[in-house]
């Protein structure tokens, strides 16, 4: 009996194991979107209760369930039909995992604004324009 529930449950970890990057991505800016909603709440001057840090609970919870969900769909019911339009695998799966850490990083971007004044997606989107800029010039130089 018990190597029948360890294959069992080796079985169950390989199936999800393509699963687990995203997982631990989408986790991640779980994670740092409560730290710098905690730092926010501090630089405002409000109280941090366990009752609010405790909300990150079922966020996680909700959100690793929804990959996990997608990833069943995706490998089950819809991956064949994909598949047929496009050539990448668990694209299901690694759609839901983008939009919440797209949800997260605008979370994220918020907080940041709140603590330093700054704009991350703005101050990113400057960077790329500052970087082409400084390509062309040297560009121009090798001529």
């Amino acid at each position: 009996m018990k190597n029948y529930v360890i294959s069992l449950l080796t079985s169950i970890a390989v199936f999800f194991l393509p699963v687990v990057p995203i997982l631990i991505l989408v986790g991640i800016f779980i994670f740092g979107d409560t730290a710098l909603g905690v730092w926010a709440a501090k630089r405002r001057g409000e109280k941090i209760t366990s009752r609010k840090l405790g909300n990150i609970i079922p966020k996680m919870v909700l959100y690793q369930f929804a990959v996990i969900t997608a990833f069943i769909l995706d490998v089950w019911l819809i991956g064949e039909f994909i598949n047929i339009l496009f050539s990448i695998d668990i694209l299901f799966t690694k759609l839901v995992g983008l939009t919440l850490i797209f949800i997260e990083g605008v979370s994220i971007d918020e907080n940041f604004t709140k603590i330093t004044g700054k704009n991350i997606f703005k101050s990113f989107k400057l960077m790329i324009t500052r970087t082409a800029k400084l390509k062309d010039d040297i560009k121009s130089l090798d001529k």
